[in-house]
């Protein structure tokens, strides 16, 4: 719940510094100073809760290898969900988002086997439901009016 929360409070923020009117960054910009944010936070975290000699103990060239490629990825679809803000709604994003977690999970259940709950059946099916839900939304009302300083100019939600 809070990892949505935060994500849609990310979408929605991203989204005003993409498309802003005094400022507009690019997708690469975006996730340069959202990097540089989190390497602040990041820091005196590593500083107070990991023990370095346990992981210079346990370091392999492997390891590395596969935070190099997570690191890789990671960038990948930072830049790509910051792209595709620039052509949907923070709203749209979060919901595509949603989805993506609920194909994940299934994957897994897939892939290695696990087992599925009943109530992480019914979270799926609540994610299914909620995504036809607001598909059906937007077919019934695809536009809005967005006030803006100079007039009321009609987007898409």
């Amino acid at each position: 719940m809070v990892t949505n929360l935060s994500e849609c409070l990310q979408n929605v923020f991203s989204k005003k510094l993409i498309s802003g009117d005094k400022y507009s960054y690019s997708p690469p910009e975006l996730q340069f100073y959202t990097s540089v944010a989190s390497l602040c936070v990041q820091i005196p975290t590593l500083i107070l809760m990991i023990d370095i000699s346990i992981i210079s103990s346990t370091f392999t060239y492997q390891m590395l290898l596969l935070l190099v490629i997570n690191g890789i990825s990671f960038h990948c679809q930072s830049i790509t969900e910051y792209s595709l803000l620039n052509y949907i709604s923070p709203v749209t994003h979060s919901v595509a988002n949603t989805v993506k977690r609920a194909l994940l999970i299934w994957l897994s259940v897939i892939t290695f086997g696990n087992k599925v709950t009943f109530l992480g059946g019914l979270g799926t099916t609540i994610v299914i439901i909620g995504v036809f839900g607001y598909n059906k939304a937007k077919q019934i009302a695809p536009t809005v009016l967005v006030p803006s300083k100079s007039a009321k100019e009609v987007h898409s939600i």
